[in-house]
């Protein structure tokens, strides 16, 4: 019995041995801070609602929590309990308890973190679907119009210049509209469409757009427009005669041929020419007027000549129209005239019949001898 009783002594006088803990009441303002025992726990007023409660972030060995300190109610965080009083809108009173090893805490003042005023950024891009179009053809345009700031860009203006050489599209609004406003982080896309007018190359000027004081710009977009491929005429003139070789007085047929090969109508067209000298005209005309010819068509005409001398021949001819103001030439074959003499049949027949007798009577000359 005397060991058991010694026992239960022994255990009685534990508590008695064990470190007590240490009160103290401090003073605090909004933003200033205890340190205990080289930071090993500290305590940091960050706000104070007058009457009601003192918010502080409490640090044990690095690990923080925020916690309410109402007025009256103690809190327990790691080996520390903590309380708030007589909290005013300047300062409160926070008491702590806290082992008796510890030693007394330092006080400072927390740096309040700065909150930097918000600054709206537009970042303004500009695209087309195409830079490179023929007259007539329709080019899309996009503006891109992101707020990379952090604060709302407000009362928004934009101005679009329309470049030359273009129309608004149908169905496109030009210039496009804007909202008033756009956030911190968001975006937005803007359409038009312009239709090529007059080929050329055109520098769309960059996009601006005002908020508040300041202004954001794209970049520019250079656009081509191919130059219009002018459909035109082309006329080929062809001079056919009937033959190249003739006696004088004998007549020799030409035949004119006129043929469009081109796309467009010819205008204003003009056939010109003489007869070659040594010939005359006895039929026809070798100059012909057409108010047009359409593409594909072919228009001909015939002239007859008669030859009086002799001589080497050429017809030609000047076709001359609105896409050929000059005038291309063309030449038909050479042409031989020769005179026609009179019957000189008295003459030949003789020369035969002679030719004829000596051939016979070599013959019979031949055979009597061969007896």
């Amino acid at each position: 019995m005397r060991v058991s009783h010694f026992i239960v002594i022994i255990l009685l006088l534990i508590p008695v041995v064990q470190a007590s803990d240490q009160t103290y009441s401090f003073l605090m303002e909004n933003n200033t801070g205890l340190n205990f025992e080289n930071g090993t726990f500290l305590i940091e007023v960050v706000e104070i609602n007058p009457s009601y409660f003192v918010k502080a972030n409490l640090t044990s060995w690095g690990v923080s929590k925020l916690y309410n300190l109402w007025e009256g109610e103690p809190i327990t965080y790691d080996k520390v309990k903590v309380n708030s009083s007589f909290i005013t809108s300047k300062d409160a009173r926070i008491t702590v308890v806290f082992p008796e090893a510890w030693g007394y805490p330092k006080t400072y003042k927390i740096e309040p973190t700065v909150i930097p005023i918000g600054i709206p950024n537009l970042v303004i891009t500009k695209s087309a679907d195409k830079t490179s179009i023929n007259p007539g053809d329709v080019a899309s345009f996009t503006i891109k119009v992101e707020n990379t700031g952090n604060a709302t860009a407000y009362n928004l203006s934009l101005t679009e210049r329309l470049p030359t050489g273009f129309t608004t599209a149908a169905g496109s609004r030009f210039p496009p509209s804007i909202q008033d406003k756009i956030d911190a982080g968001a975006s937005l896309e803007l359409y038009y469409a312009l239709k090529a007018v007059d080929p050329g190359s055109y520098t769309l000027e960059p996009t601006v757009i005002n908020y508040g004081a300041k202004t954001s710009k794209s970049g520019q977009i250079t656009i081509i427009v191919a130059d219009v491929t002018q459909e035109k005429s082309n006329l080929t003139t062809v001079i056919s005669i009937d033959r190249t070789n003739v006696y004088t007085d004998e007549l020799i047929k030409a035949d004119v041929r006129i043929t469009n090969t081109g796309k467009a109508h010819a205008k204003s067209v003009l056939v010109d020419g003489a007869p070659p000298l040594g010939t005359t005209v006895v039929e026809g005309d070798f100059r012909q007027v057409y108010d047009a010819i359409a593409p594909g068509e072919v228009k001909e005409y015939r002239v007859v000549l008669k030859a009086q001398e002799e001589g080497n021949y050429s017809i030609n001819l000047r076709t001359v129209y609105n896409d050929d103001p000059i005038g291309s030439s063309t030449n038909s074959e050479r042409i031989t005239v020769t005179r026609k003499e009179g019957s000189q049949l008295y003459i030949i027949l003789p020369i035969i019949f002679i030719i004829m007798a000596v051939v016979i009577l070599t013959i019979k000359r031949h055979k009597e001898y061969s007896y």
